[in-house]
């Protein structure tokens, strides 16, 4: 007979290499983890079932009450241990999922606020934390009062994107009206389920439709960095800062790197706080956080993206891991649960790490991966991870990571980029569907 209270419940929204890293971790804890998940083909089934102890499968993990039905039934009404998620999409269900069984230890409200990204600029300006000038346009003819309120040059983007999907910089008024129909003919074709529902933010405020309203923020300039945080009763930890010294022209980031280079004590202290300042003011606690600043030559460090409820995305633990010894993602694994933190290691590489990525030039139905053996050959690089399976349907505007490795002896920015160049001749991404 099951022990419920010794079992957690993983929420994926859809694929994510993040499960077993979770599942591990529910293990390493002593507690057993059922996946609920929409439903799966046969292959991925039992490719899931050697990662956790059980699979449910759910037709809509986006409903939270009906989810929480559907636990309670299958538990017999027995409350989990938790509840917890990696999936970008969910993250805000699954919170209330946690709040309607009495498992939370975040409000979901603060991950709602979070998942709007319109409404954390207007939380953390209140809150005095920088951020870059902000408005939402939601018809092309609002175009020029956007482009006055807000400056320009500027960035377009969905309100609740994530992975730099459709991200535009804009220079022009008329390119602001480009930028606009472009979303909002893309938008509704996605098939990412996050733009067919309506945006909530703060309590009160009215939803928004991301399909047709967007954000337009001033654009910034100076290096960027990421800051992992972990928030365990009221106390902000940053784990590591990267740099990103590599950005294509879709603001994907084509590598990272750890500690950044040429960054001061100084400057670093300033990011630091200027991440554990927007965290706070989002009203986010006993959960983690990977928020990305950009350290303004005007303004400073600036808040330009949070994302609430989980750690990096892909690889980025592993460097800080390697670096620093501490898990993230185990980390946030524990928060959510609300049980104590994982130990720590000693750090295996304190050394300057890199992450290089590599995207498929194109978008369509991935079949294959060439050149893993050949880049991994290369003296600077220490691990070649893939993110992604054959049978997956890629698209070219979602920075969706392909294959990222670990460097290391890498001198400066430039040293990585010839690195990255390099790897990029190397590896061959096959793709059907005739695209």
């Amino acid at each position: 007979m099951t022990d419920w209270s010794k079992t957690a419940l993983l929420i994926r929204e859809s694929r994510g290499h993040w499960v077993g890293e979770a599942a591990a971790a529910v293990h390493a804890a002593g507690l057993r983890a059922v996946l609920l998940a929409p439903p799966m083909d046969a292959a991925e089934w039992a490719a899931m079932a050697e990662v956790v102890d059980d699979v449910v499968a759910v037709e809509d993990v986006h409903d939270a009450a009906a989810l929480c039905t559907m636990i309670r039934g299958i538990t017999g009404g027995a409350t989990p241990a938790g509840v917890l998620t990696g999936s970008d999409g969910a993250i805000a269900c699954t919170a209330r999922v946690a709040e309607l069984l009495g498992v939370a230890h975040c409000p979901a409200d603060a991950f709602v606020l979070a998942g709007n990204k319109f409404a954390v600029r207007q939380v953390l300006a209140e809150a005095g934390v920088p951020c870059p000038g902000f408005a939402l346009i939601a018809d092309p003819a609002e175009a020029g009062v956007v482009a006055a309120e807000v400056g320009l040059p500027a960035i377009v983007k969905p309100v609740n994107g994530a992975g730099s999907n459709l991200v535009r910089t804009v220079h022009t008024v008329g390119e602001l009206v480009e930028a606009y129909r472009l979303l909002a003919e893309r938008l509704p074709e996605s098939l990412d389920d996050r733009y067919h529902r309506p945006v909530l933010g703060r309590p009160g405020a009215p939803a928004i439709d991301p399909a047709k309203v967007f954000l337009v923020e001033a654009l910034l300039r100076g290096p960027e960095y990421a800051v992992d945080v972990l928030i365990r009763d009221g106390e902000v930890e940053p784990v590591e800062i990267l740099d990103k010294p590599l950005i294509d022209e879709h603001k994907f980031e084509l590598a990272l790197s750890c500690p950044p280079a040429g960054l001061s004590e100084e400057r670093a202290g300033l990011v630091v706080a200027a991440a554990s300042a927007a965290v706070r003011a989002l009203g986010l606690d006993n959960t983690c956080a990977h928020v990305e600043v950009i350290d303004d030559e005007v303004s400073g460090p600036t808040i330009v993206e949070v994302n609430a409820g989980r750690p990096a995305g892909s690889i980025m633990p592993l460097l800080a891991k390697l670096r620093t010894g501490i898990d993230v993602i185990a980390e946030s694994v524990t928060l959510a649960l609300g049980i104590p933190a994982p130990p720590r290691e000693n750090a295996k590489l304190p050394i300057p790490l890199g992450m290089l990525i590599l995207y498929p030039p194109c978008g369509g139905r991935l079949a294959a991966i060439h050149g893993l053996d050949e880049v991994a050959a290369l003296p600077e690089v220490i691990n070649v991870i893939t993110t992604v399976s054959p049978g997956e349907v890629l698209s070219d505007e979602q920075e969706t990571y392909g294959v990222n490795l670990v460097v290391a002896g890498f001198t400066d920015h430039d040293d990585l980029a010839a690195l990255h160049a390099e790897a990029a001749k190397l590896i061959r991404f096959e793709m059907r569907d005739g695209i």
